[in-house]
């Protein structure tokens, strides 16, 4: 008889992901999001400390920043840093985890894991967890 091991998100996340600062500037994530060819990051509170405080994507700068009319070389990522993502911690079981997703449009933030410490610290990014065997999305 195999006996299933349950999935921590340890073990699948990427660790110490690429974060953004909250006190960066649009266009200065922008220019690391080109360079490193990413799309969402986590906001934290800074560098060293990496406390989480939302998640923003590209999509976010471009409706939320400059289609706003806001200029992305002084507006502050967390002006518009989202809330609204999945967040574990590094021994959460995920297997037949759950991720609500709105809709269609959602698929940036909503399809994404921060993985955080028992001090709120981001240590780890899951990306598209759609496709990790195990994981439910449900659309509401």
């Amino acid at each position: 008889m195999i006996q299933e091991v349950p999935v921590l998100a340890r073990e699948i996340m990427i660790p110490e992901p690429f974060v953004a600062a909250a006190g960066a500037t649009s266009a200065e994530l922008a220019l690391l999001m080109r360079a490193k060819d990413i799309s969402v990051v986590p906001v934290v509170d800074n560098p060293k400390d990496r406390r989480y405080m939302g998640t923003i994507s590209d999509r976010d700068i471009v409706t939320a920043c400059v289609a706003a009319g806001h200029d992305p070389m002084t507006c502050k990522v967390q002006t518009h840093a989202r809330q609204d993502t999945v967040v574990v911690t590094l021994d959460t079981e995920l297997e037949g985890y759950r991720i609500e997703r709105l809709d269609d449009k959602d698929t940036h933030i909503r399809s994404t894991i921060v993985v955080v410490d028992g001090n709120q610290r981001v240590v780890g990014f899951i990306p598209h967890p759609e496709f990790i065997q195990g994981i439910v999305i449900v659309r509401e």
